[in-house]
């Protein structure tokens, strides 16, 4: 018979004889961008066609800025708009409308998806509405009369 001897560990321990890491918490980690520049990253990456990076910095904005903001709001529609989710930029454009009426931009962008969407009377009440509050937009009256041939005359 074999002897074990008395130094030998239990089966199934295999510990080194050191005593564990204290768990230590870290605080959640901060973005401290400022917002003006996230906004300019957020611009840059739309004019470069860089979705993924705008999509980033749209969502860097969403954490520190609140929900209605007029800022993100503008974002968040031109974002769809560009990715081709027309009913949440028509609605994003038509809340900025509601909250600044003859908007050029809003008016503009939910001028030209009411076109493509051959909802052309609609195209040229938004546009008519925006050109009533801002008779001297030049802007305004391009789109007019890009987007209701019509209304050339």
């Amino acid at each position: 018979m074999t002897r074990t001897s008395p130094t030998r560990q239990a089966r199934g321990t295999n510990r080194p004889n050191t005593a564990a890491a204290p768990v230590v918490a870290t605080a959640p980690v901060l973005d401290d961008t400022p917002v003006e520049l996230r906004f300019a990253r957020f611009v840059a990456a739309m004019k470069e066609s860089r979705t993924v990076d705008a999509e980033r910095e749209l969502a860097g904005l969403k954490e520190r800025l609140p929900a209605g903001s007029l800022g993100l709001l503008r974002a968040q529609a031109w974002f769809d708009l560009r990715a081709g989710r027309d009913a949440a930029a028509a609605g994003g454009y038509r809340t900025i409308l509601e909250r600044l009426p003859g908007d050029e931009e809003a008016a503009i962008n939910l001028a030209s998806i009411q076109s493509r969407q051959q909802k052309t009377e609609e195209a040229r009440a938004t546009l008519d509405a925006a050109s009533r509050l801002q008779p001297d937009s030049a802007a305004l009256r391009a789109a007019l009369a890009q987007f209701t041939p019509a209304a050339r005359q």
